[in-house]
């Protein structure tokens, strides 16, 4: 009977023991499950949202380079824990060419320096004071210069396979004679492929100048514009100028599990930080004063592309091309004013405010009332975005 008894009670000790096991590893499971792993994925996904701002910083520079095309790596999820969770946060990425835009208006211009390819119109001058034909490779065909967006009264200038080059200026649509440059003759001749340039404001060039003189003093004609086919340099006296430029702009969204969604925007050259309904700029800003603040420099991006989204948790590979560059050099502006639209105003309004306190923002706006007295060099970039 005693050894039945204590054989019961051996029994009974084993049982509670494997019963207290199974409540200690039970409590430390749920523990882990509810402390240890959403702890440790939510890192995960901060480390993730890491990668996709060091992303960001790349395709930022990539833009801002002088190399033609790359491509940016963007992982769209974490790709959740191994051996814990296969749970994967994911993201969305957009491209949105006429999603923001800039405007920039500049009043009493002393003189405009000006790179001009394909066809191209300057508005608003009132004197050219330098103009050249001038490419880094010259090839055979008609380059022209016409005044007032009309063909009657234009330079053309005809570069012949041969080499040879014939200049022709027309007045009301009549010829005013032909002046060859270059017969095309051994000796004589371009070659095609080098860098060539011409000052097309002397006389012994062609005849541009007389109809110019003719257009400014031509109440109807006056102030003029310049319309261009090729690639030329143009120095000139504007009435004023105003850019308006459609910049656009291309986003990353987080969907996370563990961690605060955000989102990453480039746009108008910089990486934008979106957190809730907080924004800021986190690098890559357009603006900048340069030579003791007296010259203002900014880089206007134009995100082009077609407009598209892509989702998943997956890896994802954008292609981006800057397609065109173009420098604009405005001498001793008296008063430059600017508006941004944008989804991001905050941020925008954030970051120049350190330039002007009276930057403020209205209805997705962004407006910067003046700077005075600069002299303002602007650098546009159109970068074309492709994704997969």
């Amino acid at each position: 009977m005693v050894i039945a008894l204590f054989r019961d009670r051996q029994a009974i000790t084993a049982v509670v023991s494997v019963l207290l096991v199974l409540v200690v590893l039970t409590t430390f499971v749920t523990a882990i499950r509810a402390y240890y792993i959403p702890a440790l994925a939510a890192e995960h996904e901060i480390d993730h949202m890491q990668e996709v701002h060091k992303s960001f910083s790349e395709f930022a520079a990539k833009a801002c380079s002088d190399t033609s095309s790359g491509v940016v790596h963007i992982p769209l999820g974490d790709g959740g824990l191994p051996f814990y969770s296969s749970l994967s946060s994911s993201g969305i990425i957009t491209l949105d060419p006429g999603g923001s835009s800039i405007n920039i208006s500049l009043e009493n211009i002393s003189e405009v320096s000006k790179d001009v390819e394909g066809f191209t119109t300057i508005h608003n001058i009132t004197n050219v004071s330098s103009l050249r034909m001038w490419t880094d490779d010259l090839e055979a065909g008609e380059y022209t210069v016409s005044i007032n967006n009309s063909t009657e009264n234009r330079t053309s200038i005809f570069v012949y396979p041969n080499g040879a080059l014939v200049t022709e200026t027309f007045a009301n649509n009549s010829s005013r004679g032909r002046i060859t440059l270059r017969s095309g003759g051994m000796g004589d001749s371009l070659i095609l492929g080098n860098t060539f340039g011409m000052d097309l404001l002397n006389m012994n060039q062609s005849e541009l100048p007389v109809i110019l003189n003719n257009a400014y003093n031509d109440p109807e004609a006056f102030p003029l514009s310049l319309t261009f086919n090729g690639s030329f340099q143009a120095t000139y006296t504007p009435v004023n100028e105003t850019l308006n430029i459609s910049t656009g702009y291309f986003k990353y969204r987080a969907s996370n599990n563990y961690w605060i969604d955000q989102e990453l925007i480039f746009e108008n050259g910089a990486v934008i930080l979106k957190q809730g309904r907080n924004s800021e700029i986190r690098s890559c800003p357009f603006m900048s004063f340069e030579n003791n603040d007296s010259l203002l420099h900014m880089s206007v991006f134009n995100i082009t592309g077609k407009k598209s989204s892509l989702s998943g948790n997956g890896n994802s590979f954008v292609t981006l091309r800057v397609v065109d560059s173009e420098d604009y050099l405005y001498s001793n502006v008296s008063n430059i004013r600017m508006d941004i639209s944008s989804d991001q105003a905050d941020a925008w309004k954030k970051y120049l405010i350190l330039m002007t306190n009276d930057t403020r923002v209205e209805n997705g706006t962004v407006y910067i009332p003046s700077f005075h007295n600069k002299t303002v060099w602007i650098t546009t970039r159109e970068v074309e975005v492709v994704l997969p």
